[in-house]
């Protein structure tokens, strides 16, 4: 059985924004027409929001919830570890019955406080229409200050949940990673592409030598 997007759009509760984003992340897959119309399979639309065509009661007896995924480098990315990490926050949703109304996804530094993701979630928030934030780890949201940005969301009727503890390991070699991006933006400054390559080249070497 397929389904039209504007049937899509409405079982989700999403815009036709969020829909398209979650094509490009690869979170649902359409079948294009010859007409150029998209159809989707209703399995795919069930593996999403966890059950059968959401009814009007059945949506507002759920949690509405956020997604907010996140990993510090491109190689990240492109490995796939971002779609994972997404995929099991996605199921984690699911098996607890919570209605998931966005995904966002990101490509940034654990300490980058001007992340466009976090900013959109964080504006999200201020509207005080979901209930809970879903996030891997705690520093998925931020590296420092994680606290502030949960007071911020308790304020407007929101928690943030993470569903996992950080293995010391992954959260030693992220920081590494964030400190290294850290440096070579601030080398760029100082001595433009080709010195801030040269700089980042030598850290990852150090940062080599050390766990040999």
């Amino acid at each position: 059985m397929f389904l039209t997007q504007k049937e899509v759009l409405k079982t989700l509760n999403i815009t036709r924004p969020t829909l398209l984003r979650w094509e490009e992340k690869g979170l649902i897959s359409p079948i294009f027409l010859d007409s150029g119309h998209r159809r989707y399979r209703k399995e795919d639309i069930d593996r999403l929001t966890g059950s059968v065509m959401l009814s009007e009661a059945g949506s507002s007896s759920k949690k509405k919830c956020v997604i907010y995924s996140r990993v510090s480098t491109k190689k990240q990315q492109e490995t796939g570890n971002l779609k994972r990490q997404t995929e099991r926050l996605i199921e984690y949703a699911n098996a607890n019955n919570y209605h998931v109304l966005e995904v966002f996804e990101e490509v940034a530094s654990g300490i980058n406080e001007n992340r466009r993701a976090l900013q959109r979630l964080m504006k999200k928030v201020s509207k005080e229409d979901i209930e809970v934030v879903l996030a891997e780890y705690k520093d998925r949201i931020a590296r420092f200050g994680y606290e502030y940005i949960e007071r911020y969301c308790k304020s407007h009727k929101t928690n943030i949940e993470c569903i996992e503890e950080q293995d010391e390991k992954d959260l030693n070699q992220e920081m590494v990673e964030d400190m290294i991006s850290v440096i070579t933006s601030f080398s760029a400054r100082l001595y433009g592409q080709r010195g801030a390559r040269k700089v980042k080249n030598q850290l990852n070497r150090l940062e080599k030598e050390e766990t040999i």
